[in-house]
């Protein structure tokens, strides 16, 4: 079922055997893959199913690095969008980001997951096959396509090994046809559920541990009314995002000075997001006539196809990730150049290519989150975010930019022009990809949470979502996202019996 905090009445606390907090896509799909298999299960969401400007206002921050997007009306972001939800990274709704998200979804490559030792803090403590089964399911049940079985599809193949000549990869994502929105895929079976209540309007403030303090005991949620109450529960996973999942654990402080989790200062450290570039164009080439249908965007759903240098590459120059993202101009938006070449797809005629280049950063300890002396209106401390980067992110980026267009051109794919300024760090955005704030690790001095994402001196507190993440190196986090929030709820439906929820005053 599906109530708000406010329609609880008096009552003050609810029991149930599992409390995940956050209704976006990890917290769902944990929460919904628990109650199918007969766990009682409590999801609490600090938003409501409108849009709430009080209640997103909970979401501000204080940048004391890089700042990120902000909501603005008028925002080249989201422009398929409600004018007041364009521009934000960040949001409290029933759903929550899941309902600005675009719907790309990527696997991390294999590569990805063993760590480069020209990066540091870039080793993962579980690796491409640890996920693998759950990738599949997960594109199973939601009915992505076969990524895999696309890869092997000849026109594909063929337009990787004429890249691969030059240098470059290509790799596939699929674009569904209408974004997953968590709200709208799942709200029926959580109305209808015996094993599931979602309490909307409540806001997480405060972990409560019980006296062993390894074990916590309750999670304490106020709404902007007024109304708190108590949710207990024998295992508490958080998916609140990198930033709010971090805040939370900073902000229970009053048993363990420090916060949760933070025994050896990790909380809120080593933050990472995607730098982003879209203002550049690519004027067609002889290899982008020819795998115009394979480059392009519409009619969704669709696979699409991006580019980066090749991994051999990477590692004798000591770059970092990236990605290269073509999206076709047709004549209908744009005229055509007399003398330059156009390609023609099954959608219309491609003048050019807008060109969006992101790249990854690396993990280093001094880009955190801590907390402020400024409060929100719940009383909460405001984080302060020092979104940073490294010499080796500077160094790395130019070469990138550099390279790729040069191979780019070389390849046949088109020739790239930005204009005045090439991509620097201080010209591009944040992806709205906030990853890393409580990293997984093998050890407690590595990391917040172990490979089955429990927080290290702690039972049964577990995170769900990116937050984990200890490298952001694929652009589009969400198909990872999901398929470590479908390894927790089986690691989770092995470890606990059923139990039923309790009401009480």
């Amino acid at each position: 079922m599906i109530t708000d905090i406010l329609d609880l009445g008096e009552k003050t606390s609810l029991s149930g055997q599992v409390v995940v907090v956050g209704s976006g896509i990890a917290g769902s799909e944990v929460a919904i893959h628990l109650s199918r298999n007969g766990r009682e299960v409590i999801l609490l969401e600090s938003g409501r199913g409108p849009f709430d400007p009080s209640i997103q206002a909970l979401n501000n921050v204080n940048f004391t690095g890089k700042p990120h997007r902000k909501l603005d009306p008028d925002a080249d972001y989201h422009r398929f969008l409600p004018p007041e939800l364009r521009g934000t990274s960040r949001l409290r709704q029933f759903g929550g980001t899941s309902n600005i998200w675009t719907g790309k979804w990527k696997y991390l490559e294999p590569s990805q997951f063993g760590g480069r030792d020209w990066i540091p803090n870039s080793d993962w403590p579980i690796d491409f096959d640890d996920l693998l089964p759950y990738y599949n399911s997960a594109a199973k049940d939601y009915g992505f396509g076969d990524l895999q079985a696309e890869s092997m599809r000849p026109e594909i193949k063929e337009f990787r090994s004429k890249l691969a000549e030059h240098g470059l990869r290509l790799s596939s994502f699929y674009w569904e046809e209408k974004p997953t929105r968590t709200a709208i895929r799942f709200g029926e079976e959580m109305r209808h559920s015996e094993n599931l209540h979602v309490v909307l309007g409540a806001s997480a403030t405060e972990l409560r541990l019980d006296d062993s303090r390894q074990r916590v005991k309750a999670v304490v949620c106020r709404s902007l009314e007024g109304k708190e109450i108590t949710v207990e529960g024998d295992e508490i996973i958080l998916a609140m995002g990198a930033l709010e999942t971090a805040r939370l654990l900073l902000s229970s402080d009053r048993q363990i000075p420090g916060g949760i989790g933070n025994a050896h200062d990790l909380v809120g450290r080593f933050y990472t997001d995607h730098l982003k570039h879209h203002t550049g164009k690519l004027w067609p080439g002889q290899l982008s006539q020819k795998y115009a249908r394979e480059m392009q965007f519409k009619q969704k759903p669709r696979f699409c196809v991006c580019f980066s240098i090749d991994e051999a590459t990477q590692r004798e120059q000591k770059l970092l990730e990236h990605a290269l993202y073509l999206k076709p101009l047709y004549e209908k938006s744009m005229e055509i150049v007399p003398g330059r070449p156009t390609a023609q797809d099954n959608y219309g005629l491609v003048v050019a290519y807008r060109v969006n280049l992101a790249f990854e950063h690396v993990p280093h300890k001094e880009s955190r989150l801590t907390l402020g002396t400024e409060r929100d209106t719940l009383g909460q401390r405001k984080l302060d975010v020092n979104w940073c980067f490294t010499e080796q992110d500077r160094e790395s980026l130019p070469k990138i930019v550099e390279i790729l267009t040069r191979r780019v051109e070389e390849s046949g794919l088109g020739t790239i022009e930005f204009g005045s300024e090439l991509p620097n760090i201080e010209n591009m955005t944040d992806a709205a990809h906030q990853m890393g704030t409580t990293r997984m690790a093998s050890r407690p001095e590595d990391g917040v949470v172990n490979t089955n994402c429990c927080v290290f001196g702690t039972d049964n507190l577990y995170v769900a979502g990116s937050a984990i993440f200890p490298t952001g190196p694929s652009y589009s986090p969400t198909f990872t996202i999901l398929a470590l929030a479908r390894r927790l709820g089986q690691h989770l439906l092995q470890k606990t019996p059923t139990k039923v929820v309790q009401l009480s005053k």
